[in-house]
This record gives structure tokens, sequence and C-alpha cells, in this order.
């Protein structure tokens, strides 16, 4: 067979049979959003899903309790590897609504985690049923990856060896555009910082003030801004502070630093260490630092891209009903008074720029080809934001992963069919990396999010610089 025996129709079939379990995998995930290493519920539905369908599934893989492989194999070929992902974001629960939810719940969907490991594991699926039927040779691979939020869980399954055997990767998610992705993201550096002092009365102003050792942090930081400009510096305050009249133990700093540079956003992360360790001592604080994470930028491949293009092309874009697109325009005006109402209808190729956000499996595609599919959301609903949280659970937002899901499983068939396009995948990689020094990631927070995540949540974990089970992986302090 060439590329061009494999039609849509080959694939189209298979998917449509699974396309109910792929909606009632939407719906089941929204209703039951989970924090990051906590997607118990979404990792087992996933998991046992692949299951029923043939595939041999590993649970809980190199101690990452939420994390699972599938693989099914129909002879000798190529492995394609299909990401998954399914955790929610803390604090932006919603109704399937045009309003906010008052008071938001533990956690929502705002950034479509629920379409994305149905839309993808349905890929998988799809396309073991069609080399089958088809008699292709190769492997379908699922990995489950949870807290993607938190830049953390594809970084651990890449350092632990989740992908050592994928000849490509293939991903999707939500954005303003629909399309085949080949230009940068963002890298990003995360961690975070603990001021601990003595607990006092608000009226009391103590010698070892954990918050106004925080404070004067983050004003020396601000301070920096101008020399850091092309580099934003983003962060939360953590700690037990409920009440106005208590000076609590400990504040926490929670920062995020980007740069489509790894190099760049590490030199202002360590500027950020060196800071908060300076303000601390001498404030006469006890001080440590919990590193979450390093990743680079996606780097792009553009023969994963030309696949992914055309077989885009050959779905279509998604298939918005009259219904629907009333519902998003409604939402648009929720979200963004006055504005006129932006939807991307059409499929393109981007190749061209950098995107804005940061992607965890940004590491791994320095090592393994990595092709991504975006869809689209109307241009006034914010991404990370409530009425994400509400498109995420309504029948409206479906058309796009519908799309994306479709496609991975055409190009996952294409890519069996001819390995050549591997090979060129491969070998542009290969170009693209050549000259370039690639280290290891930092990776913290193992034993805290492998066995305690709920002390992440609640802000009182702690954990060395570097957790015990990576070091002899390679992962730097």
């Amino acid at each position: 067979m060439t590329m061009t025996s494999i039609e849509l129709k080959d694939v189209e079939t298979h998917w449509e049979a699974i396309r109910p379990r792929i909606d009632a995998g939407f719906a089941q995930l929204w209703s039951n959003p989970e924090l990051p290493c906590m997607e118990f519920g979404a990792s087992a539905a996933l998991a046992d899903w692949l299951e029923s369908e043939g595939f041999e599934v590993e649970r809980a893989v190199f101690g990452i309790l939420t994390a699972f492989v599938a693989r099914k194999r129909t002879g000798e070929g190529p492995c394609i590897g299909i990401l998954a992902e399914y955790d929610a974001l803390p604090g932006l629960g919603n109704c399937a609504c045009h309003t906010r939810s008052e008071p938001p719940s533990e956690a929502g969907h705002a950034c479509g985690h629920n379409h994305i490991g149905p839309a993808n594991t349905g890929a998988a699926i799809a396309a073991a049923r069609s080399a089958q039927a088809l008699g292709l040779g190769g492997e379908i691979k699922v990995v489950g990856c949870p807290a993607e939020e938190l830049l953390w869980g594809k970084v651990a399954l890449f350092v632990k060896g989740a992908f050592d055997n994928c000849d490509v990767l293939l991903t999707s998610h939500g954005d303003y555009q629909n399309g085949a992705i080949s230009r940068p993201c963002q890298a990003m550096a995360t961690g975070e910082f603990v001021f601990a002092g003595q607990s006092s009365h608000g009226g009391y102003t103590g010698k070892v003030n954990a918050l106004a050792g925080a404070e004067e942090a983050l004003f020396a930081l601000r301070d920096l801004a101008k020399r850091f400009a092309d580099t934003p510096i983003k962060h939360i305050i953590r700690g037990d502070m409920k009440i106005a009249g208590v000076v609590p133990d400990d504040v926490r700093l929670y920062f995020s630093i980007r740069h489509l540079d790894m190099a760049r956003a590490l030199e202002v992360y360590d500027v950020v260490i060196e800071t908060c360790r300076t303000i601390a001592e001498q404030s006469g604080l006890e001080w440590r630092h919990l590193p979450i994470s390093t990743c680079r930028g996606y780097l792009a491949n553009d023969a994963l891209a030309a696949v992914l293009y055309e077989c885009l092309n050959d779905v279509g874009p998604p298939a918005w009903s009259q219904d629907d697109q009333a519902w998003m325009e409604q939402l648009a005006q929720q979200s963004a008074p006055g504005q006129a109402f932006e939807l991307d209808e059409e499929i393109r190729l981007y190749d061209d720029g950098q995107d804005y956000y940061s992607q965890d499996d940004g590491e791994a595609s320095w090592h393994i080809p990595l092709g991504r599919v975006n869809w689209a959301y109307p241009k006034q609903v914010p991404i990370h934001h409530w009425a994400w949280t509400a498109l995420s659970g309504h029948s409206a937002g479906r058309a796009g992963p519908h799309m994306a899901s479709k496609a991975i499983a055409l190009a996952a068939i294409r890519l069996l069919d001819d390995p050549r396009l591997v090979d060129a995948a491969k070998a542009e990689l290969k170009t693209r990396v050549a000259g370039e020094t690639i280290g290891a990631p930092r990776l913290g927070a193992w034993n805290t999010l492998t066995q305690n995540p709920q002390s992440f949540w609640k802000g009182t974990w702690i954990e060395g610089e570097c957790s015990e089970g990576l070091k002899v992986q390679g992962a730097s302090d």
C-alpha cells in the first residue's frame, strides 16, 4: 500500500462505531474532575476501556499511581505512541452554562482535558481496529499521562522511560485554531519556595515573620522585572493564611517561569532561587526550595505535521451545529461583553511563529518526533477560565475533539502503512537537534506526587531538592 491508498473510509467506520463511547468519556471525566496525580477515576475509566478492546494494560506504571501504558501490536512495524491526559484545574469547577457557578467547586476542566483523554484514547482504539482489519503491522501504544497542569506528568514518564520504544508520538489539544502544529511553544521551570518562621498574633510584630519575608522576596523580584522583561515570572502565594489576625508558620511562593529558550528560563529561575534564599537569610527565616519540574518547549516536526495536516483536510473542520454556535456565542458574550464572536472554522498548517503556552510533552519531543493537532474554541473564551470549563461540559464543545480524534486515528494508520513517513520524522528530529546539548530535566516532587499528592494541593508538602528515585535516571538537582 501507499499512503494515499489508506482512505478516511478505512478508519471512519471504526471511529464512528466508538463515537458514543468517546462522548460518554467526555461527560464522565467532566462530571468527576480530578486534580493532577489524583485522577484515579479518569485513568481507571480509560485503562478499562483499552483493556476491553484487547490492549495489554499496565497500571500505576513506575509508581505513578494514575499513569498507565496500554499496547496493542498487530505484527512487525513501527510503534505509534498516543498521549492521553485527563487532569483538571483547581478552583475552576462550573456548570455547563453561561454564568459563573458560585461558589466554585474544588476542580474543573478549564483546559479541556476531559476531551483529550477520551478523544486520544478513542483514536488509538479506532486505529488498532483499522490496523487489524487492513492487515497492517505495528503497535499502537497509549500512554496515560497525569498532572499535565503541573508540567510534571510527561516529564516524569519520559525520565522513567515510558516513551522509549515509541517511534513517534501523537496528541491533541484545544486552543483557538484548527490545524496541525509545527512551531515551538514555551519552555518552563516551576517550583515552590517555603519561608518558615513562627506563628504569632497579628497584633504582635515578630522578628521571624514568614509572610513579611515572602513579601520582601516578591518586592525584590519586582525590582528585577526590567532585567527579565523577556521572561515572565508568574507566582501565587500559598500557605496557611486563613485569617488576618494570624501570621502563619510558613508562606510559600509557587513560581512558573517561561521562555522560548530553556537556558534563559533556567537562568531566570536560578536568580529567583538566589533572591528567595538571600531574603530569607536576611529575615532570619528558614528556607527551602521545592523544585517541581523543568521542561523544554515543543520541538517542531514538519514531517509529522504534514501527515496530520493532510489527515485533517480529509476529515474536515469541526462540524458545529447552529445550536452549538448559538450556545458558544452566548458564552462568548458573557466572557467578553461587546466583543465580536470569533471562531476558527478552517484548517491550517501552523509552522510559523511560536505558541504562548507550555506543554509537558515538550521534553519528549526533543528525543521522539511528536505531532500535535489543535481544535478551536471561541477566541472570547479564555483558557484556564470558568467559561472554558462550561464549554468543556457542553455538547457544543465536542465537535473539535471529534475532528482531532478522527485525524489522529487516520494519521496513525498512514504511519503504519508507510514507515518511510516515520523515518522522515526521525531524520528531521536528528537534524533539528544536531549540535544541541540536551541535559536531563530537573524533576522534583516525586515522593509527594506519587505517594501523597493531597499534601501538594494542601500546600503542606516538603521534599528534598531532587527526588531520590530519580537520581539514577539522570535528573539533575
